[in-house]
């Protein structure tokens, strides 16, 4: 794995999924699924042909238990709902921080900063100096290093297991929580205590997890909320100063468009992995036990036999959207193991978009033509310049 891009692997098989009928195989082997239809059937209708998995509540390859994901899941909303994020926020501090002495936001790394100040108080709220430190470095090593530019694996991999280990030895350090002396059940979470932040969510299961495993899923969770948000946090302002936007006229509710047009045409999560449980087909296609199925979520977005000029950026659709096209729009997956903090994450890029579009001036420059795809699809290089409106 080195810094090279695959966008152009994504317009490749975004060519191929307006040429077939139906799912596809790839040069190598795995099975591209690209249209709505298909999508559905492996995500919700039948889920149960695949292994239960989630990018945010697993141990490896080996998701939580179904008990310890619903815990896991109403324990992180808990902790969202917890916070009145737009009062604590001050985009103006964090725009000052983040900017060079030019004023100068680079991409591929201030958003997911600027979400990182954001979302602050549900990450770490008043944690000790060491934690929060871990999650900086966790930040700047492997979301920004790793998930979004891509590197070396092996460097990333050596930093992810250091900081897992300063993780797993801050949770050891915390004092007990008050309810964890008693005895309960795998599937009870804490319920006499708040649950204020990603810590206390980790914190909250119940189960044979170790301060290892538990470290290991605070890093799946920082991920899930800073490294998605903060990247199409970026999309969202870049197009909209392309597209006019960028004016203190904009108004709350043109940005809801905004940032739904804007995880259609590029969204950050670009494909959804799931392993078959079973040997069974997909329309026809023959899928073996144990083989990974690739849903083209980019693909799904730009599909012509869906969207009206797909490839236009267009938010005026979202006021007229027919039934398969919401169908059609997985920025979060679907089913039971999509993201269960998607309602936050659009609410944040409407809120932050709005303050920064509305109170600043803005210009882009790209160094380069095409957007940056590794775990997640980001800007393509170059810098954005924001300035106080008024």
């Amino acid at each position: 794995m080195d810094r090279q891009s695959l966008w152009r692997h994504l317009g490749q098989w975004e060519s191929l999924a307006a040429e077939a009928e139906g799912p596809f195989r790839l040069r190598f082997g795995t099975l591209f699924v690209a249209d709505a239809d298909s999508a559905r059937e492996i995500l919700v209708d039948s889920a149960d042909q695949y292994v239960q998995q989630s990018g945010f509540f697993r141990l490896g390859p080996e998701p939580l238990s179904p008990a310890l994901r619903t815990a896991a899941s109403h324990e992180l909303l808990r902790a969202l709902s917890h916070h009145d994020l737009h009062a604590l926020f001050d985009v103006d501090c964090a725009i000052h921080e983040l900017s060079d002495s030019r004023g100068r936001l680079r991409h591929q790394r201030w958003g997911v900063e600027l979400v990182r100040r954001y979302f602050a108080p549900v990450i770490a709220h008043h944690r000790p100096t060491e934690l929060t430190s871990l999650v900086d470095a966790y930040i700047k090593s492997s979301v920004i290093a790793d998930d979004i530019v891509g590197r070396v694996a092996t460097r990333s991999h050596r930093s992810v297991r250091r900081i897992r280990a300063g993780f797993a030895e801050q949770l050891r350090r915390l004092p007990a929580r008050e309810s964890e002396s008693e005895t309960e059940s795998e599937s009870e979470a804490t319920t006499d205590a708040d649950v204020r932040d990603l810590v206390d969510v980790v914190r909250s299961l119940r189960g044979e997890l170790t301060p290892a495993d538990r470290a290991q899923l605070l890093q799946r969770l920082i991920l899930s909320v800073v490294g998605f948000t903060g990247v199409a946090l970026e999309w969202v302002v870049l197009l909209g100063i392309q597209h006019g936007y960028n004016t203190p006229a904009v108004r709350p509710d043109q940005l809801r468009s905004l940032v739904r047009e804007t995880l259609r045409l590029y969204p950050t999560a670009w494909r959804l992995v799931r392993e078959a449980a079973t040997d069974h087909e997909i329309r026809g296609v023959p899928v073996s036990k144990g083989e990974h199925v690739m849903i083209g979520t980019h693909a799904i977005h730009r599909s012509g036999a869906v969207w009206d000029r797909p490839w236009d950026f267009d938010p005026s659709r979202w006021e007229r959207l027919a039934d398969d096209q919401r169908r059609a729009f997985l920025p979060f997956g679907k089913g039971a193991e999509m993201c269960p903090a998607n309602g936050f994450a659009l609410k944040a890029l409407e809120h932050l978009g709005y303050l920064i579009l509305h109170g600043y001036r803005g210009t882009v420059r790209i160094r380069k033509r095409t957007p940056h795809a590794r775990t997640l699809l980001a800007p393509p290089a170059g810098w954005t310049r924001l300035t106080k409106s008024g």
